[in-house]
This record gives structure tokens, C-alpha cells and sequence, in this order.
């Protein structure tokens, strides 16, 4: 059993940015990740729009050097998937992996973000990065003049739809079923914007090409749907929770319910990033988000009435 002041559960920027604050703090950290290329920053091919990073920088890149400034300043960072978290000690409370490591930590962040999906379509996983994306926020500048898919029902595939407009030429907004599961005006909203094609009952069964997206097999039509990537938002962005146990108080979306010191519904535990509801998903926002959450966990542990914000 190891004992540590922090144990963060993460290593995306959320999670890793919070390791920075807290080691830089003077509180004995650890973070623990299942794995830095399983994250929405870790499978990004390119980030170009991070603050101060070279506009070719690749997620991975970017998360490594976020993970060697915090190791900088004495956080540890361990490969470690974790499978439970017992929550009912004030004193400290205890982390359980799949290697059946034990952790005690005097506070927790919980950073593990909103990559949880249930179905994998098959080419989904081999063009990660070369064409299959999940934030147009993020990529959309990428497909300037070309020809985008979004598959999706939500309100998150109408919005982000509209984002591609701006830039791709063609976009095809391809949903599953008959309807789309938001309010009818968000969908009459798209006949403002003349290069979105709505298709319905369409699902894409395989996602092809070599070393990019090139097309997209349809269920049931025997001709292919020529593209030049495909953003996904099949089963929504569910956050990555379930190790909590159900110990934490969620808001009504399935999000942990934080208040404005990103304290979760238990006293020591905090939350950043995805894991939590935001607007818009962007690196540096939840970046920010681990930031904050490190300095309200450093006055939780040293008592402060107020957070410190630097430490020389």
C-alpha cells in the first residue's frame, strides 16, 4: 500500500496540469493513468490551437511535456488502471487498480475525461487521427475545401455539424434512425447552411482507407459515401465514472456534480476536466480546470482560507 497527499486519477491535461500545481505545492503526488494514448488529447494527431505549443504539435507530444514539467517539480507519474476508489474515510481514502495496487490519498482529483463509448465501428480504431475525429471545435480547420461526415443524433452532431460548415465543403450529417433527439428548431436550424446534407437511417458499418479516411460503407446501401474524415458521435461523450462506484453525487446529464471549488460531493475529493459539464471541450480549458482544482486541494489540505496561487 503506497500513501500519498494527492492521488490523481488522469494523465490528460486536466490531470496533468493538476499534478504540476499540486507537486509544485509541496504535496506528495501521484498520478495514475491506464493509458496517455487512450485519452481525447492522446489520440489527437495534431494541436493547433494550444496556447504557446508549435501549431504542429501532436497530442501525445503535448502530454508529455506537460507530464515531464510536473515530474520536474516531484509529481510520479504510474501506468495503472483503476478499478474502485473507497471514499468513506475523512482521513484518507484508498485507490484500487486492476494491478491490485492500493493507494491512500489525504485528497483525490479525479481527471479521467469522456471518451467512454459502447460500439466501435471496424476501421474506427486504425484511423484515429488520420480522419476519424470526435471534436470539430477541435479539427475543423483541417478540412478546409474538403468533404466531412458526422455521424450522429445528438445535439452535439447538429452543433458540430454547423462548426464543419464553415470550413469543409461538403458535410453530410448521416443519423441513425428517423429523427434526431433534439427540439425540432435545432434541426430546421441546418437549412441555414447549404452545404449540410441530411441523410437518415444511415449507419456506418465500416470506415476505409489505407493511411486516411477515404470512404464510408453504409449498412444496407452497396455504394460508398467518398470522404475525407468522419467525426463520431454515436453514443455521446459519457464520462469515465464508473470506478467511482456510484459514491458521488451526478448532475442530471451524468456528469460529477462539483461546485465552484471543483470539490465533488465528497469532502476531498475534486474533479477536473470532462469529467465534469462544460460548453465547449478544448485542452486548455480543462487544463485550466486541473490547475484550479490543484490549487483548491492545496487549501483543503493546509487548512488556507483562501488558495495560494504560486509557489517560488
Amino acid at each position: 500500500m503506497e500513501h500519498y497527499d494527492v492521488v490523481i486519477v488522469g494523465g490528460g491535461p486536466a490531470g496533468s496540469s493538476a499534478a504540476i500545481y499540486t507537486a509544485r505545492a509541496d504535496l506528495e503526488t501521484v498520478v495514475l493513468d491506464k493509458d496517455p494514448h487512450a485519452g481525447a488529447l492522446g489520440v489527437a494527431h495534431v494541436i493547433a490551437n494550444y496556447p504557446g505549443a508549435r501549431s504542429d504539435i501532436s497530442g501525445i507530444e503535448l502530454l508529455d511535456s506537460m507530464k515531464s514539467q510536473a515530474e520536474s517539480f516531484g509529481a510520479r507519474f504510474m501506468r495503472e488502471k483503476v478499478t474502485g476508489l473507497d471514499l468513506g474515510d475523512t482521513r484518507e481514502k484508498t485507490v484500487f487498480t486492476a494491478s491490485r495496487k492500493v493507494f491512500k490519498a489525504k485528497a483525490i482529483v479525479l481527471a479521467t475525461g469522456s471518451m467512454g463509448k459502447s460500439r466501435e465501428i471496424k476501421g474506427e480504431r486504425e484511423l484515429i487521427g488520420a480522419g476519424v475525429s470526435y471534436c470539430a471545435t477541435c479539427d475543423a480547420a483541417f478540412y478546409k475545401g474538403q468533404v466531412v461526415a458526422v455521424a450522429g443524433r445528438t445535439g452535439e452532431a447538429v452543433e458540430e455539424s454547423k462548426v464543419l460548415s464553415r470550413f469543409a465543403e461538403k458535410v453530410y450529417l448521416l443519423c441513425p434512425t428517423t429523427t434526431f433527439a433534439v427540439p425540432d428548431e435545432e434541426v430546421e436550424s441546418l437549412s441555414h447552411f447549404p452545404n449540410i446534407e441530411m441523410l437518415y437511417n444511415k449507419r456506418i458499418s465500416t470506415i476505409n482507407g489505407k493511411r486516411k479516411v477515404e470512404s464510408l460503407s453504409i449498412s444496407g446501401q452497396d455504394s460508398l459515401l467518398e470522404v475525407d474524415g468522419v467525426f463520431l458521435y454515436l453514443t455521446g461523450s459519457a464520462p469515465i465514472i464508473d470506478y467511482a462506484g456510484g459514491q458521488l453525487e451526478l448532475v442530471e446529464a451524468g456528469c460529477l456534480r462539483v461546485d465552484n471549488s471543483f470539490s465533488t460531493s465528497v469532502p476531498g475529493v475534486f474533479a477536473a476536466g470532462d469529467v465534469i459539464c462544460k460548453e465547449t471541450k478544448q485542452a486548455v480549458i480543462v487544463a485550466s480546470e486541473g490547475c484550479r482544482a490543484a490549487l483548491q486541494v492545496d487549501k483543503y489540505l493546509r487548512g488556507r482560507d483562501r488558495v495560494k496561487s504560486d509557489y517560488h
